[in-house]
């Protein structure tokens, strides 16, 4: 989870990066004529935060029943998997241990196994606030580091210089 976690930063702050980037000719404008730097990272903040409210609204009301969807489908497969393995398990010739064949005797299939037919998936709002609390605090520090990089720059060298 963590590793997913921290891949998804490294692109969200690269995608940040690109936006800022693109972007520098507007700061550098916009810095010349007078607006305070902090209002322009306030700015790219305050775009963030929006987009992820959306995202995050979207996500709280599609995610139970798509979550739901995939862990059906999921168990529906494994359940079928398990059943061609059942049907295909032979037991060892007489006399033989199975080993040379492949066959491991410990294998065969449990009979009488209630076997599980139906996943419930649940979301709670305590972990959806823990995830968009993650997400929003990485698309916020995504925005502003490379923005405040950008905005050290002075307006004249943003300006003259192009990207």
């Amino acid at each position: 989870m963590w590793l997913v976690g921290g891949a998804g930063a490294l692109v969200l702050g690269l995608l940040a990066t690109l936006a800022v980037k693109q972007r520098r000719t507007e700061f550098g404008v916009l810095l010349a004529l007078g607006e305070k730097k902090w209002k322009l990272v306030a700015q790219q903040a305050v775009e963030t935060v929006v987009i992820a409210a959306l995202a995050i609204g979207l996500s709280s009301l599609f995610a139970q029943s798509l979550t739901q969807l995939a862990g059906d489908t999921l168990l529906r497969d494994e359940a079928a998997a398990a059943q061609r393995k059942i049907n295909a398990w032979q037991p060892p010739p007489p006399g033989s241990t199975g080993v040379q064949e492949g066959i491991d005797p410990d294998d065969e299939p449990v009979q009488g196994a209630d076997p599980i037919d139906k996943i419930t998936v649940r979301l709670d709002p305590a972990d959806l606030a823990t995830v968009a609390g993650i997400g929003l605090g990485i698309g916020l520090l995504a925005t502003a580091i490379p923005a405040a990089s950008a905005l050290r720059l002075n307006p004249r060298t943003i300006l003259t210089k192009g990207n």
